[in-house]
C-alpha cells in the first residue's frame, strides 16, 4: 500500500538505523555511569541550591518536539494538496498515499535527527562528567570522612568522598556538560525554522514566516536561559548545547532531508522550461547558428540562416 511493500527492505534499513542511534541513549540512561569527578570544598560554582526545573524534560519533549511535528503534519498536507492541483489532478478525495509517504520521510528524518542529537549529547555528558552548579546541595557529602584542606590550610582536590543524597539525583548532578535541554530545544526550533522557510508560501503576509521563525528561536533561548536560572547548568554548558543543537539541525535539514533540494529544483523550473532530453553539442551549435546575428557591414542573418543584404 502506498508503495511501502515493494520498498519494505528500505523501510527496515531505516528502522535499523534509527534503533542503532537510539541504543546508546537507552544504555546510558539505565546502565551508564558518568565520570566521577572530585571537587574543592570552596568551589562556589557547584555550591548553588537545588531548584526544580522551570522546563521539565516531559514538557520539552511534548511541546518542543510536538510543535515541529504538528507543523510537519499540516505543512505536508498543504504541500501535497498544492502539488496535486498544479499537476491538474483535481479530485474530491485527498491523496492519502502520497501524504503518508511524505510524512514517513519528513517525520522519519526529524526523528532520526532528534535521536542523533540526543545520542551525541549523552556521550558528552557521561564522558566528561562535569558537576552541576547544585552538585554539593544534591550530593550532600559527608565532610567527616575527608579533609577539605591540607596541613597548611590550603584547599585540596577531594576525590575520595561519599554522597548521602538521592542516588538518582546524584547521577544527574554529574551530567552538566553539555546541556541536553539547550541542545534539544535548539535542534527542535532551528529545524522548525528551516521547515517553515521551505513550506510557508503565503504571499499575502510577508512578516508571518519571519515572525514564526523568530518566535521559535525565542522559545529555544528561554529554555536555554532557564537552565542557568534553575542552577542546572553553567553558562558554558548551555552555550555548547545550543551550538550542538543548531549544528545538528542545519546538518539534518540541509544535507539529510530533501526539503531544500526540492526547493532548488522548483526555482530552476521557474526560471525556464526544462527540456525532456539534454541537447547535444551539434544541436546546440545549430540552434546558436540559426539565431546568431552578424553585425558586420555586409548584412545580418535571419532565423533561417539566410543573409539579407542591407
Amino acid at each position: 500500500m502506498c508503495g511501502f511493500p515493494k520498498n519494505l527492505v528500505y523501510v527496515l534499513v531505516d528502522l535499523v538505523c534509527v534503533l542503532i542511534v537510539a541504543l546508546p541513549i537507552v544504555i546510558l540512561k539505565f546502565a551508564g555511569t558518568p565520570t566521577q569527578r572530585g571537587f574543592f570544598c570552596d568551589d562556589q560554582t557547584i555550591s548553588y541550591p537545588f531548584h526544580e526545573s522551570t522546563v521539565p524534560t516531559w514538557m520539552l519533549v511534548i511541546f518542543g518536539g510536538g510543535i515541529p511535528l504538528i507543523c510537519m503534519l499540516v505543512g505536508e498536507a498543504v504541500f501535497i494538496h498544492r502539488s496535486s492541483k498544479s499537476e491538474g489532478e483535481e479530485t474530491k478525495k485527498f491523496p492519502l498515499c502520497p501524504y503518508f509517504v511524505r510524512i514517513y520521510k519528513t517525520v522519519g528524518i526529524f526523528l532520526f535527527g532528534t535521536l542523533a542529537n540526543q545520542c551525541l549529547t549523552d556521550v558528552f555528558k557521561f564522558t566528561i562528567g562535569r558537576l552541576r552548579p547544585n552538585f554539593l546541595s544534591v550530593c550532600a557529602p559527608d565532610y567527616s570522612t575527608f579533609n577539605c584542606t591540607d596541613a597548611m590550610g590550603r584547599y585540596v582536590y577531594v576525590t575520595d568522598y561519599v554522597c548521602t543524597g538521592d542516588p538518582s539525583e546524584i547521577k544527574e548532578s554529574r551530567l552538566s556538560f553539555i546541556s541536553g535541554h539547550a541542545s534539544m530545544s535548539f535542534f527542535f526550533m532551528v529545524y522548525l525554522v528551516l521547515y517553515l522557510q521551505v513550506r510557508i508560501k503565503w504571499r499575502q503576509s510577508w512578516l508571518l514566516k519571519p515572525f514564526l521563525q523568530v518566535l521559535a528561536v525565542i522559545l529555544a533561548q528561554l529554555t536555554m536561559l532557564s537552565r542557568i536560572n534553575d542552577n542546572k547548568h553553567h553558562w558554558s554548558d548551555v552555550l555548547a548545547g545550543s551550538v550542538l543543537g543548531t549544528f545538528m539541525a542545519l546538518l539534518v535539514g540541509l544535507s539529510v532531508s530533501d526539503l531544500f533540494p526540492k526547493t532548488w529544483r522548483k526555482i530552476d523550473q521557474s526560471v525556464g522550461p526544462e527540456k525532456a532530453t539534454p541537447e547535444t553539442e551539434d544541436e546546440e551549435e545549430g540552434r546558436l547558428e540559426a539565431v546568431a546575428v552578424d553585425n558586420g557591414d555586409n548584412g545580418k542573418r535571419n532565423v533561417q540562416g539566410m543573409t539579407t543584404i542591407m
